[in-house]
């Protein structure tokens, strides 16, 4: 059933509202002039006069006014987080909404890379995050920081809720990282028993399996090297063995080196 949204009269013929009056006539008149004002560059002029008062006021009572607040993308950024940064009260007209102050503020939200903010009339605020995606975990003197595929740290994250991301380190680490994890990732099989890397004289990197094997990539062809490893461990089950070290810097050649040497036959313990 349809609610009957008019006032109702004695007269049995309902009172003849003046065009002028009515609330859809009244709403795209202010619509109109809000757009008007906002595009023409005036509202600066206006605000320093009794009119532009008047228009405000009219606009919020004509439905002009902030009533809900829809947040898209968000996944790790807490809503609460969110409308503190748009520091906006509930009901306020439209089109005094300060728009870039919100953008600044939710821009500094950890996980915000991203944000559009936008006005949709008549009384609705859109809050588009983008937001960072958590590449690796980087350890330097004052401790573990969860960085984005950029390398910037994502502030306010804590690390101990990351734990299963890779741990890098070295200088310029961060800033080089995202490369060689796309790269690691191609081979699924290797790329899942990856427990950290650090970046040897920025220009190459050691690999770190979680049984403690050290893989020495080589500077050039890297993607290469990484992918015969992986190769030669499926036929061959080299990173499951007594291995120390794997040394793949020279070309065409694969050093491996085992984890304790074992006495030849007929010899003395």
């Amino acid at each position: 059933m349809r609610l009957n949204l008019y006032r109702m009269t004695d007269n049995p013929r309902a009172e003849k509202i003046p065009f002028i009056k009515r609330r859809g006539v009244k709403i795209t008149l202010i619509s109109m002039a809000t757009v008007g004002i906002l595009m023409g560059g005036m509202t600066t002029y206006l605000w320093r006069h009794a009119i532009a008062q008047d228009l405000i006021a009219f606009s919020a009572e004509s439905g002009l006014r902030l009533e809900k607040i829809i947040i898209k993308g968000r996944v790790n950024t807490k809503e609460d987080d969110i409308t503190a940064a748009l520091d906006v009260d509930w009901y306020s007209p439209m089109i005094t909404l300060d728009l870039d102050r919100m953008h600044e503020n939710v821009s500094g939200l950890g996980w915000v890379r991203g944000v559009e903010i936008k006005r949709q009339m008549p009384s609705r605020l859109i809050v588009t995050l983008e937001e960072r995606q958590a590449l690796a975990l980087y350890q330097n003197d004052n401790g573990h920081h969860v960085i984005d595929r950029d390398g910037a740290i994502i502030s306010g994250v804590k690390a101990e809720g990351f734990t299963h991301l890779p741990v890098i380190k070295g200088d310029q680490a961060p800033q080089n990282a995202h490369a060689i994890i796309e790269l690691l990732k191609t081979e699924t099989s290797l790329f899942n028993d990856v427990w950290s890397l650090t970046y040897q004289s920025n220009r190459r990197w050691d690999v770190y399996l979680r049984n403690n094997i050290r893989i020495q990539l080589p500077e050039k062809d890297t993607a290469t090297a990484w992918s015969k490893l992986a190769e030669m461990d499926r036929e061959h089950q080299l990173t499951k063995r007594d291995v120390m070290n794997i040394d793949l810097r020279i070309p065409n050649k694969l050093v491996i080196r085992r984890n304790k040497s074992r006495p030849a036959k007929g010899s003395q313990t």
